[in-house]
């Protein structure tokens, strides 16, 4: 049996214990705000020490494990083909730290550009200097790879037209 095949089968049958749990979950918190008088299902987490709370929680909980267990087999198989192809292909592998070094390069960029200052927010925490630092490190490598790609994009378009 070819490894589409049996993949095919296991997608159908995660989607098919996907679909019965969610139909569960969702007739019994219908039964579970009937019996508590409650009409939105946000009031059942409103108050974590009351008996509803513990209720929708078990409610979630197959379906939160159910989708835990799914990332998980995803990042594997990805890994796997990862380094399989990666095992396969010398020549891939030098491209591969190529690009590993030049994103971390970017990333490094952005953290040397980074100003980490004490920010207060909204709900009255105060976001530490070394998480602004991190925060705006993401910002300037976003910025910075934005740039690259339109550039790329410009750069590829401008030499179709001079191709022609």
């Amino acid at each position: 049996m070819k490894i589409s095949k049996i993949l095919s089968y296991v997608v159908l049958a995660v989607g098919a214990i996907g679909a019965v749990l969610l139909f569960l979950m969702n007739g019994n918190f219908t039964t579970l705000m009937d019996n508590y008088g409650i009409t939105e299902a946000k009031d059942l987490v409103k108050d974590t020490s009351s008996s509803a709370f513990a209720e929708a929680t078990s409610l979630v909980s197959p379906m939160y494990n159910l989708t835990l267990v799914i990332f998980v087999i995803i990042v594997i198989a990805t890994l796997i083909a990862v380094f399989s192809a990666l095992a396969k292909n010398p020549a891939g592998l030098k491209k591969a730290g190529i690009g590993i070094v030049a994103f971390l390069v970017v990333i490094a960029i952005g953290y040397v550009m980074a100003e980490g200052v004490e920010t207060p927010m909204k709900d009255g925490e105060v976001l530490s200097a070394s998480g602004s630092k991190l925060v705006g490190t993401g910002i300037y490598a976003f910025y910075f790879l934005a740039a690259i790609a339109v550039g790329m994009m410009a750069l590829s378009g401008v030499k179709k037209l001079i191709g022609k």
